[in-house]
């Protein structure tokens, strides 16, 4: 189960006109809208999921015959209105808007053709169903790509002032799923600083990747320990001298400071960090 999931709704539009040829047209590319995520994949496996949840199209085809809206009534049924609409469009002239999807770098397939014709006005038309699918939404998978291009169907193309214009909604989903670390420590490199009393003293840097830190009071006086200049004694941690006081520290990556109690002493140890 993801223990994360991110969600996000986009847009996209694409004004198609007689410049654009009979090539096919990529309108949408899915993987697209992954890839300010793709830093995430570091950390976790990233379940993807896309969703075409609208695509119309604003139709304007000036430069073919105008056709009549077919003659449909309430007493018809299914088959009757199907032909209704069949004689419309065989009597005048249309041009085809093809469909086709892909899946990464793969051939383009076709999935459906809508047949358009000019209507005296701009008429906005739903694609997604039943183009694309019967459903009230598309699935798509994370590397799929949509397209379009315009068939002659022996009426011409695209002509002087016709224009179709397509927007759609999508959604998608990313669910993250942590992955595990697995991390390794690079070879533990000796240190020996001599602490003197009265003045703090930094026996180690910072390092964002320290893994493990040891560190013993091998001196003759006893040490406190802290992690800023302002280390004193009797507070911060507490090195016993002559090997009596350890530190093992594995969470720690900021700097850290000492200082002696009486007279002098000296911090040795091994630090390793993260490769």
């Amino acid at each position: 189960m993801a223990q994360n999931q991110l969600e996000n709704t986009r847009t996209f539009r694409r004004n198609i006109t007689s410049a654009d040829g009979t090539g096919i047209i990529e309108i949408l590319n899915c993987a697209n809208a992954f890839t300010e995520y793709d830093s995430l994949s570091t950390s976790y496996y990233l379940g993807k999921s896309f969703y075409l949840e609208a695509l119309s199209g604003a139709i304007y085809l000036p430069s073919y015959q105008q056709a009549p809206f077919p003659e449909i009534f309430p007493e018809m049924n299914a088959a009757d209105k199907i032909a209704a609409m069949l004689v419309v469009e065989e009597n005048y002239p249309f041009v085809g808007l093809r469909f086709h999807a892909k899946k990464g770098n793969g051939a383009w397939s076709t999935l459906a053709t809508a047949r358009l014709q000019n209507k005296g006005r701009e008429t906005t038309i739903p694609f997604t169903i039943p183009y694309l699918t019967i459903n009230q939404l598309k699935l798509l998978s994370p590397d799929d790509s949509l397209g379009l291009s315009i068939i002659n169907y022996g009426h011409g193309v695209l002509g002087s002032g016709d224009y179709i214009n397509i927007e759609g909604d999508f959604r998608f989903n990313i669910d993250l799923i942590a992955k595990p670390q697995v991390r390794t420590i690079g070879t533990g490199l000796p240190y020996g600083i001599d602490i003197p009393p009265a003045t703090s003293t930094r026996f180690r840097t910072a390092n964002a990747n320290r893994a493990i830190l040891y560190a013993t009071n091998t001196g003759n006086s006893d040490v406190w320990i802290a992690g800023n200049s302002s280390v004193a004694v009797g507070t911060g941690i507490y090195l016993a001298p002559n090997g009596g006081g350890n530190l093992t520290e594995q969470t720690l990556t900021g700097e850290l400071w000492a200082i002696a109690d009486g007279g002098p002493s000296r911090i040795s140890g091994v630090e390793a960090s993260y490769v």
